[in-house]
Order: C-alpha cells, then sequence, then structure tokens
C-alpha cells in the first residue's frame, strides 16, 4: 500500500495543487515554499501522534490569494495497491477494485471546524467521525527543527520499553532476576557514595540547614546518591554512551547525534511495525542537519532502502538529491501567488530516458532542480568563460540561485526535457555543428537543426555538399535561425566558443597569446581548450567587460530574465 497522490486547495501555501508520490519520494524547494506545509497535511489526516485537537483548523490554514482568503481547506489524499488484510478489513467497503481508497478533510473557515470523509472513490466518501485507521495505517515523522538530545532520549526509552514487551516468558525471567542482583547493587552503591568523606561532609551540611528551617525536617536526611532509589529509574536514567578501541568516549556533536538519532528511529520503527498487519508511511525532514557531503549521501540512501515502508524525505541538499531519479522528486515552486509541484509532483514523463543518462549524474546535475535557472552549455570550456564573463558582469550566479551546466556533449534533449518536466528554467548555448552522415554523401545542419528542434520547429533539410558554419552566416541562415529560437532561451554560435570569443575580442587574445592572426589564436585555443581557456581567462578578466553587447553575453542576460520571471 502506498500514498498515490495528495490533492492541496485552499490549505495555506496551496491553492489548488495536485502532488503525485513514489515508493521512496524526494520534496524540495525554496525556502517557505510549503514542504513542511505538505507534510503537515499528509500528518493531519495519517500521524496518530497528533491529536484531535492538534487537527483542528486555525485561521492560518486557509489559503490566502488574490481573490482573498479561502473558506474551506481541503486535503484529500489518494492511496493505491492495498492488499493488506489488517488495512482491508478495518476499511471495509471503502477499497475500491482496483486496491485504491481515499481520504478527505475539509476545515471550514467560519466556524474553524473539520470533517473527515472516506470512500473508493470521489463520489463514494462518506463522513466518519473519527481517524479509526490508524491502527492499521499511520505515518511515522521527524521534523527538521529537532532538539538532538531531547529527541535521542524519547527514541531511547521507547526503544527500550517496545523491546521489553517483546520478549519472550523465559527471557523475561532472566531478566527478572538480573533486575533483582542490580536492585541489590545499587543499594550497596549508594551506601559507598554516602561514606566518601567530602560527599558526607556536604550533606552533613545540607541537613543541619535544613533543620533550622522546619521542625519536620528533624527525621528527614538528604543524600547524594546515584540518583536512582528503585532499579525502574536506573533503568530509565540510562543514558547513550560511544566507546571506539574498547575506550569509552563521549557521544560526538550535532552531526554524529543526528545519525543517532535516525538509527534509534529507524530501530525503534522496525520494531513497533508489524509489516503483516500494520502499514507504516516514513516522513523525514531535512535528515541532512549537521553532516557532510559523504554522510549526507549515505544517510539518503540508508533511508531509503533500509526503512519497511514508503518513505518522503524533504531536503535542501543536492547531496541527497543525487540519490533520487528526477520522476522520483517533487519540486515545489510558486505561479500567480500560490504554490504548486512541477508536473504534478513525481512525474512519469520523464523517467523515459534517464537510465540513458543516469551514469552521468553527479552532484552538479543534482544541483541544478534547486535552481532558479539553469545555463545549459556544451563543455568545460563553456563553463569556465561564462562563470567569469558572469562575474565580470557582476552576475552573482549564487545570489540569483543560477547554475551553469555542461551536458557533456549534445545531450541537450534529455536535460532539457528534465528540466521543463520539473519547472526549472533553462538557456542553453550549442556550437553551429555541420557533419557529414555516416555512409552518404550528405551533410546535415547538426547545430542549427538541434536548436530547431529544442523549439519544437522544423529543421533543415541535408545538404549534398560539405558547408561550413561560416556559409550559414553568411548566407544568412545562422541570423534566421536565431531569430527564431532565440525567445525560447536557445543559442546557436556563429561557429564554436573559441571561433566566437575570437572573434568578438581580438585584440586581447592576440595579445594574451602573442599571436598575429586570429586564426592561429582559434588553432591555438582549440587545442587544449579547458586548460587553455582557464590560462586565457586569467589574463583577459579585465577585458571581459567589453562583451556586455554582443552575441556571447546573451545567453547570460536571458537566464536573469527567465530566473526573475518565475519569482
Amino acid at each position: 500500500m502506498e500514498i498515490s497522490s495528495l490533492h492541496l486547495k485552499g490549505f495555506r501555501n496551496f491553492l489548488d495543487a495536485r502532488i503525485n508520490f513514489k515508493a521512496c519520494t524526494l520534496a524540495i524547494g525554496s525556502n517557505d515554499i510549503g514542504k513542511s506545509n505538505m507534510l503537515h497535511a499528509l500528518r493531519i489526516l495519517l500521524d496518530k501522534s497528533l491529536s484531535e485537537a492538534d487537527i483542528e483548523p486555525s485561521e492560518l490554514d486557509f489559503h490566502i490569494g488574490n481573490e482573498g482568503i479561502a473558506e474551506q481547506a481541503e486535503v484529500t489524499i489518494i492511496f493505491r495497491n492495498i492488499s493488506e488484510d489488517a488495512v482491508l478489513s478495518i476499511l471495509k467497503g471503502n477499497v475500491s477494485d482496483d486496491g485504491e481508497t481515499i481520504i478527505k478533510y475539509i476545515a471550514t473557515k467560519s466556524d474553524l471546524s473539520y470533517k473527515i470523509f472516506v470512500g473508493s472513490s470521489l463520489e463514494e466518501l462518506q463522513e466518519v467521525s473519527s481517524r479509526f485507521y490508524l491502527k492499521y495505517m499511520n505515518l511515522k515523522y521527524i521534523q527538521s527543527q529537532r532538539d538532538l538530545e531531547r529527541f535521542i532520549r524519547k527514541e531511547k526509552k521507547q526503544l527500550l520499553r517496545i523491546a521489553q514487551q517483546l520478549l519472550n516468558e523465559e527471557d523475561a525471567k532472566v531478566d527478572e532476576a538480573l533486575l533483582s542482583e542490580i536492585s541489590d547493587d545499587l543499594n550497596i552503591l549508594n551506601g559507598k557514595i554516602s561514606q566518601l568523606k567530602y560527599v558526607s561532609s556536604a550533606t552533613n551540611d545540607v541537613n543541619s540547614e535544613l533543620k533550622k528551617l522546619a521542625h519536620h525536617h528533624v527525621n528527614y536526611e538528604v543524600q547524594l546518591d546515584t540518583g536512582a532509589i528503585e532499579v525502574n529509574d536506573f533503568i530509565d536514567k540510562l543514558q547513550l554512551g560511544a566507546a571506539t578501541n574498547g575506550s569509552n568516549v563521549m557521544l560526538g556533536g550535532d552531526g554524529r547525534n543526528n545519525q543517532i538519532l535516525l538509527a534509534l528511529w529507524k530501530a525503534k520503527s522496525v520494531i513497533e511495525h508489524d509489516t503483516e498487519h500494520e502499514v507504516v508511511f516514513y516522513v523525514i525532514e531535512e535528515p541532512e542537519a549537521h553532516l557532510h557531503p559523504h554522510q549526507q549521501r549515505k544517510l539518503a540512501s540508508y533511508l531509503v532502502s533500509e526503512l519497511p515502508g514508503q518513505t518522503i524525505i524533504s531536503s535542501h541538499s543536492p547531496q541527497i538529491a543525487v540519490n533520487f531519479k528526477p520522476d522520483s522528486i517533487i519540486r515545489l515552486l510558486a505561479k500567480n501567488g500560490a504554490t504548486i509541484a512541477a508536473s504534478n509532483g513525481c512525474s512519469d514523463c520523464i523517467s523515459e530516458g534517464w537510465e540513458d543518462m543516469s551514469y552521468r549524474m553527479s552532484i552538479l546535475p543534482a544541483e541544478v532542480f534547486f535552481s532558479n535557472g539553469v545555463f545549459l552549455v556544451e563543455g568545460p570550456s563553456e563553463v569556465l568563460f561564462y562563470r567569469e564573463l558572469a562575474e565580470q558582469l557582476s552576475i552573482d550566479f549564487d545570489y540569483e540561485n543560477l547554475s551553469i551546466l555542461s551536458v557533456d556533449g549534445i545531450a541537450f534533449k534529455i536535460y532539457v526535457g528534465i528540466l521543463n518536466a520539473l519547472e526549472v528554467p533553462w538557456v542553453m548555448r550549442t556550437d553551429n555543428d555541420i557533419s557529414k552522415i555516416r555512409d552518404h554523401d550528405l551533410w546535415q545542419y547538426a547545430g542549427i537543426n538541434r536548436c530547431l528542434k529544442l523549439a519544437n520547429l522544423e529543421p533543415f533539410e541535408h545538404s549534398d555538399r560539405n558547408i561550413l558554419p561560416q556559409e550559414t552566416i553568411d548566407n544568412g541562415d545562422w541570423k534566421t535561425v536565431s531569430d527564431e529560437v532565440n525567445g525560447n532561451g536557445i543559442y546557436l554560435s556563429k561557429i564554436d566558443l573559441e571561433s566566437d570569443l575570437v572573434s568578438e575580442l581580438s585584440a586581447p587574445i592576440l595579445a594574451a597569446f602573442n599571436k598575429q592572426s586570429e586564426s592561429s589564436a582559434i588553432d591555438y585555443l582549440q587545442k587544449k581548450k579547458a586548460l587553455r581557456m582557464r590560462s586565457l581567462l586569467k589574463i583577459i578578466k579585465p577585458s571581459l567587460s567589453q562583451l556586455n553587447s554582443g552575441e556571447l553575453v546573451k545567453p547570460l542576460h536571458k537566464l536573469v530574465e527567465v530566473s526573475k520571471a518565475v519569482l
């Protein structure tokens, strides 16, 4: 059984949003976009740690938009693949033949009341008096702002309690006998502590003063001991310690404690979770807190693979995102004053073709899922050049939340498909390639057609002779195509980066390379592209601002424009 989708209407950030989920789902988005609100909507109907009073609506639960405040807030969860006997039994006739059920929460602003409905379809919903289903289907949640020490103490006590309840009769008797021995040992230990001279002296002083304060203190004495009069107190006050190389050490900092907390929580959840009779959904906010990148990646894979149920994680970390395929990512974004999910959340529309490029998945592609705009380029030389050009033009990529991404060749189509599905604005620049078709005496306008296809325009027919990129400039084809596709954020080099750069900034580059002609400077730059581009940029950095009115800079300005359009 899984959560299939969530429909939020008039609820907090969400005017009308439909959000699909996968078995393992990552929710991403900017600060205050509504990730926690989305998860709270799930908790209203599924988290049994929330009381009936906790799920009563407040005025802050109703969406405030251009048309005023919503009169109702609705949360609708659709479940799929329901096959567990206990769930089928408790839901009775509210499961469809396809294994689906719907639970809906409707809050009313006028009297801050709410109702819950359950049914096999939207047309069959019936009001129910309580969240009766929580006995066999519920959600376990760890929030982002957590007091690590308090959580560790709480989870530790619950883990001990559950483990004790699960003991068989023989083991329980063994523990009972041992607890009796520990109780005797505690009495001996407390007696020995009271015999310590400095302890005895300190407590005698306290008792003398107490007797001066009130008559009823005459036969009453305080003492310093282990803090546990009964053995159960002693067990309850056990603290997690740590050992390394056989020596006891203090627990680590917040990063280590965060891992200890999640390990405790996972261990407790697995013990509590009766997989034969209970369905549990796991929701974790920002598990990356206090962890370095390697441990963030490991933690994400651990949670996804180890938890025995559907897992929903929210995060701001590219290191977490790298563990998820794009079709398992919910990207929340603002549109027309309300929050929506790109492509309605987890979307199959981007799964096709992803397997073909998954070997390229790295920290950089993961970063772009969090961006307001992405600049796609062919290779590392373009990345180096445009980062430096942006800096010289005072375009701060980090401040503007922009990314530049090399597609490692010409695989623009796959990246564009993913970015479109996640509704991440993008621009791109590609070389004006001309290539011969294998086994044919035909040449194709590879660069031009790459641009036209991405703009959903008709491509050029193949040529029966070898065309040079310069010819497309001279006959006007380059300008015609550029005029058609630039509005879509698609930019075609006149020839390639090196040729275009030398053409627009000839004098400083010839001086930097000590070359006499533009062609010799281009040849030199093309042979060891990234290395020589890096060296060149160090020398001509002060001159890059001269490019602000040419063709090379147009993608940068367009990137800033499209990114601001979504804010």
